[in-house]
């Protein structure tokens, strides 16, 4: 079995499986390699004739893949089994992160994605209250939109990929793609608020927060305080002037996160697991970055700023760069800005204080000090007032940041903000002594 691989409409490569290999491996198109815009799929996919291994191209593709309860709940949908990681790539790889589109080869609608468009083909459906349903039955709800989709979202919470038409309020115009089609938002409801109170509305507010203190974040919205939901518009999607079905055309921007660049599998994202750290991203950044030192002040700033708001979740797979047409990355909108450590057994269930990136010698939060912080500086190459610099300014903006955040969200009806600015802001003050002294 083969697939077909494509940025937007362009073959670039195929994927097949040889003898005792347990995943596919992946080569480029000669044609494509021959073409004067011929760009790397992936940092750690470089642009060569030979084929790479299973072991070299698994990192990148099952990357594209969802993982941990979203895959067990795809899985049982499709009626595959988990670990068939090559059966859930064929059946899911029609919309995945970044330009990345996977066929299989003779697939019947191959020749519909790859045309030009057709009047007389429905690209997108309207599904009329999608958001609201799929607030108030998520469980039901998505797989039944599902059926007939075949994208992948990576990441470990059950969502969907929608596209949303922009001339619509955010309640309506919501639609379903078709043939690989591209989606818009990503749609993530509540699903774990029986768990973790309030974690989308935590969710909304370390985002509102991160971009009031200057990181560029995804845009976000949240709707429905009894049934909370999230809409987080795709940075990897980008509208134009062009109509399909009479709503705007979508162009693909192609992206990675920082485990697919680094070539390492996702149940390795942590860095006590093997993933990457620190050091890593930033020698990538370096090396491959248009504006390298822009993109390294930014890095150090989100690894702040999951410092002081107590994420602890932020490992390689929630930080990614854009590819740019020349073939340098930058680093993209951050995402999946959680403060997981409210969630200490006293709030709904206990969480993981390691962080998901260690700061020196320590990965617990609670245990990182000064010194921890000079080794930082040390790993991303920075001298350590730089360093400590960008953490006092941080330190200066992030109240009234979280504060701005929870206002917004109380205008939107979420009550309990001012409970989770204060968890949140609690443990950020005793941890910025560590910044500021």
């Amino acid at each position: 079995m083969s697939l077909d691989v494509f940025r937007n409409d362009i073959k670039i490569g195929v994927l097949d499986i040889q003898a005792n290999e347990p995943f596919y491996g992946f080569e480029y198109d000669v044609d494509y390699l021959a073409s004067p815009g011929a760009r790397p799929l992936s940092l750690s996919l470089p642009l060569v004739e030979t084929r790479y291994s299973s072991d070299r191209a698994q990192p990148y593709f099952e990357g594209l893949l969802p993982e941990d309860e979203a895959r067990d709940a795809i899985a049982r949908r499709l009626g595959i089994s988990r670990s068939s990681t090559v059966k859930l790539l064929k059946a899911l790889g029609r919309d995945c992160a970044g330009e990345v589109t996977i066929i299989e080869q003779d697939d019947a609608d191959e020749d519909i994605f790859i045309s030009r468009v057709d009047k007389d083909v429905q690209y997108y459906e309207y599904i009329e209250n999608a958001i609201q349903k799929i607030a108030e039955n998520p469980r039901e709800e998505i797989p039944r939109l599902q059926e007939n989709m075949r994208l992948s979202l990576a990441g470990g919470q059950e969502k969907i990929a929608l596209y949303h038409d922009p001339e619509k309020p955010i309640y309506d115009g919501w639609y379903i793609p078709s043939f690989g089609y591209p989606s818009t938002h990503i749609i993530k409801p509540g699903i774990l608020e029986t768990h973790y109170p309030s974690i989308t509305l935590n969710e909304f507010i370390c985002l509102r927060a991160a971009s009031e203190c200057g990181i560029k974040t995804a845009d976000v919205d949240i709707c429905f305080p009894e049934t909370p939901i999230l809409i987080i518009s795709r940075y990897d999607r980008l509208y134009n002037d062009f109509k399909i079905n009479d709503l705007k055309k979508v162009t693909r921007i192609h992206q990675e996160d920082f485990c697919q660049a680094c070539g390492v599998i996702s149940s390795m994202k942590y860095q006590h697991d093997g993933g990457p750290g620190f050091k890593q991203i930033r020698d990538l950044l370096v090396m491959h970055a248009k504006e390298p030192v822009e993109d390294l002040v930014m890095f150090i700033k989100w690894a702040m700023f999951n410092y002081l708001t107590g994420n602890c979740d932020a490992h390689a797979k929630n930080l990614s760069v854009l590819h740019n047409n020349d073939g340098s990355v930058e680093l993209a909108p951050v995402y999946d800005l959680i403060s997981t450590s409210i969630y200490d057994g006293r709030f709904g269930s206990k969480l993981s204080r390691n962080m998901g990136m260690r700061f020196g010698a320590h990965e617990n939060i609670d245990k990182i000090n000064t010194g921890d912080l000079r080794a930082f500086a040390n790993d991303v190459s920075m001298r350590f007032p730089h360093v400590k610099r960008i953490g006092e300014e941080l330190v200066q903006d992030i109240e009234t940041a979280l504060s701005s955040a929870c206002q917004v969200a109380k205008s939107k009806g979420f009550t309990e903000a001012d409970e989770i600015y204060d968890r949140i802001i609690n443990g950020c003050r005793q941890r910025a002594k560590t910044l500021v002294f």
